[in-house]
């Protein structure tokens, strides 16, 4: 299953970069045929060394691309043979118990500082660790925190207002139509039939549900100055013409002006790779607010820990 999605996900980025099958190919030195299986998810994901091309060439991480593929990133296996105090690194963060969301905001604050910042940091911990206990399951947590909990970028695209916990739609189009005029309710610049017919029309050529009950329509829309994200959890399921022939019960309508052509491709990356997992599709189904979907999706939290109630 995971190749289909891959190859359903590659063909996406690639179409939205608009980059033709043969140039690619070309690119990446194979076949166009070669390349068209791969789509296909009728062969496995290509090399590493490909993959890191197809990503520099499409202009996404080259991560997102390689878990994808669910093939083993060469520079980290390099990284983590030439560095023991790494490996002991990961088993601590597993002893500690931390959780996604704790080492997405660690990532995220190394980056924010910097490593003369972060060394900085670290001096100050370690100068006064009488400021911070230990709990009982023996998680480290400061009693003041001054630091707020970091978000992955994208979260500020996401609108709550945008953010459907249940509809019960039958039809394709019936929802997307839905989705679209609440959207343009926020962004009166946008014409609703205009745009709608534009979604419609892609979805025609190409249907945007890529396997593992998650669709992905998306659009560049001159008339927007900025990305827009809507999500939509259909718990009884609606057919997108999958790749995988299921029926599909959350929906990403991702709109950005052409000029956000970057994060535009990196979010329909970071889609992707989230929902390669059927045990995060499953937590996200459960979620119980909108908050608490949106916290999954770019915090890393686990819905089954959140005790919100609608």
């Amino acid at each position: 299953m995971y190749e289909l999605m891959f190859g359903h996900t590659l063909r996406m980025l690639r179409t939205t970069a608009g980059i033709s099958l043969r140039s690619l190919a070309k690119e990446i030195d194979v076949s166009p045929a070669y390349l068209s299986q791969i789509e296909l998810g009728k062969i496995p994901p290509p090399t590493c060394n490909r993959i890191t091309k197809i990503a520099e060439t499409i202009g996404i991480p080259v991560s997102l691309l390689i878990e994808m593929s669910h093939r083993p990133n060469p520079d980290i296996i390099m990284l983590l043979q030439g560095h023991s105090e790494l490996n002991e690194l990961i088993k601590l963060t597993q002893d500690i118990g931390l959780n996604s969301k704790d080492i997405l905001g660690l990532n995220s604050l190394m980056q924010k500082l910097g490593g003369t910042g972060f060394r900085k940091l670290l001096h100050y911990c370690t100068e006064h660790s009488s400021d911070f206990t230990m709990t009982e399951k023996e998680n480290y947590r400061p009693r003041d925190p001054s630091l707020p909990v970091s978000q992955t970028r994208f979260s500020e695209l996401a609108n709550p207002r945008l953010v459907f916990k249940r509809l019960e739609f039958i039809e394709k189009g019936d929802l997307l139509r839905f989705m679209v005029n609440e959207i343009c309710q926020i962004f009166i610049s946008l014409d609703a039939e205009q745009t709608f017919k534009k979604i419609m029309s892609r979805e025609t050529e190409d249907s945007s549900g890529f396997g593992n009950g998650v669709a992905m329509p998306h659009l560049f829309l001159e008339e927007l100055d900025r990305t827009v994200i809507s999500i939509a959890r259909l718990p009884k399921g609606i057919d997108f013409q999958s790749i995988d022939q299921q029926p599909v019960f959350l929906v990403f309508l991702i709109l950005s002006n052409p000029e956000s052509y970057q994060s535009h491709l990196n979010l329909l990356a970071y889609f992707a790779q989230k929902f390669l997992s059927p045990n995060f599709m499953d937590d996200i189904m459960k979620a119980r607010t909108k908050k608490n979907v949106l916290s999954m999706l770019f915090d890393g939290n686990n819905a089954s820990k959140s005790k919100e109630i609608a």
